[in-house]
């Protein structure tokens, strides 16, 4: 496979960005197989844009010939204090984690943290020595944009995260550490230090999160991250999520309630879902309707859609159903290889 088609392979959606795109060409140039990995906390089921976003981009990876894997970071869990820090649970719960990605990315290797750092002294050493370049107000900076704001309390397990993400780059081998917007800080972070200890180049991939499905919060400007993460998807806010195990009818009931004002084409999370996944993975979209409300359409591409839609030639409520049953095919047969025992942990807890 030529340079040019691995790289459209790596920048399609939901690509968002390289840092730098010079240096990712150089990689794929002098490199065969380079190592990728991608880390995911451990906390309630995935939501679509945890296993889609996430899950689109690690496949496109897989196919231009990346070695891709997807960590779960078990021990970062516990330090965020999910699952209220009980060991048996997060391991419980990265059990279902390994199966619903194993399923979705069958070509990456999944990897638990806790496998990683067992018996790896050097690991906790490349912690010691990150933590002695890194500053209290530059630690602070990279936890203010997952999710969090300066009003948060933050405990000292918190601090060490980030030096964990940068010390998981290492020992994984990864030259392609990839995330979402929302984990930018925390890599341009590890690649200063990464420079500063004359490690290897490290080349920070990231993908474009899914934004929330109710109306997008008034945002006053900001650096790019910072937008991008208070619109994302968050299971916390009612109406904004869909998680993986939804039944049919859920998918259907949450996406004819999201936010799809007619014409409106800026930040509509029903078309975005379009955008970024849905039409790259399926190939098209096909909305079903009467023949007086003008028949059944595909769409092979987003921007016929979008420029559809946006003449007011395609109603909102035929974009949600069609776009509730273009997910329903994507996300049911990856649900419907779970039964109730796999997401037990999941139900103790109330997280679904």
């Amino acid at each position: 496979m030529d340079i040019e088609t691995k790289l459209d392979l790596i920048k399609s959606q939901p690509f968002e960005e390289a840092i730098t795109e010079a240096e990712l060409r150089t990689l794929l140039e002098t490199k065969a197989h380079p190592k990728h990995y991608i880390g995911i906390e451990i906390s309630g089921v995935p939501h679509i844009g945890h296993l889609l976003f996430m899950g689109k981009k690690v496949n496109d990876f897989s196919s231009a010939g990346v070695d891709t894997q997807i960590y779960l970071a078990d021990w970062h869990t516990m330090a965020n204090n999910k699952f209220g820090g009980d060991w048996k649970k997060i391991l419980k719960a990265a059990e279902f984690y390994k199966k619903l990605f194993g399923l979705f990315c069958p070509k990456a290797r999944i990897v638990l943290g806790s496998d990683l750092y067992h018996n790896n002294d050097d690991y906790w050493k490349m912690i010691i020595q990150f933590a002695r370049r890194t500053t209290m107000a530059r630690a602070t900076r990279t936890l203010m944009i997952m999710g969090r704001s300066e009003k948060d309390t933050l405990h000292v397990s918190q601090y060490i995260y980030p030096m964990m993400q940068a010390a998981d780059i290492a020992a994984l081998d990864a030259d392609i550490p990839h995330a979402g917007m929302d984990q930018r800080r925390i890599h341009v972070l590890a690649k200063e230090l990464f420079h500063d200890l004359k490690m290897r180049t490290i080349v920070p991939v990231h993908h474009h999160l899914m934004p929330g499905l109710g109306e997008p919060p008034k945002m006053v400007e900001g650096p790019k991250e910072e937008v991008v993460a208070a619109m994302k998807m968050s299971k916390s806010k009612p109406g904004s999520a869909i998680n993986v195990l939804a039944s049919d009818a859920e998918i259907t009931k949450t996406l004819q309630q999201a936010w799809c004002p007619e014409k409106v084409v800026e930040e509509n999370p029903v078309l975005l879902l379009c955008k970024y996944v849905l039409i790259p993975i399926n190939k098209k979209l096909r909305v079903e309707r009467k023949r007086e409300y003008g028949g059944d359409v595909e769409f092979e591409g987003y921007g016929e859609l979008e420029k559809t839609f946006a003449a007011g030639k395609l109603h909102p409520m035929d974009l949600k159903a069609a776009t509730a049953k273009s997910l329903i095919s994507i996300l049911g047969p990856v649900r419907d290889k779970f039964t109730a025992k796999d997401v037990e942990v999941f139900k103790e807890e109330g997280l679904i």
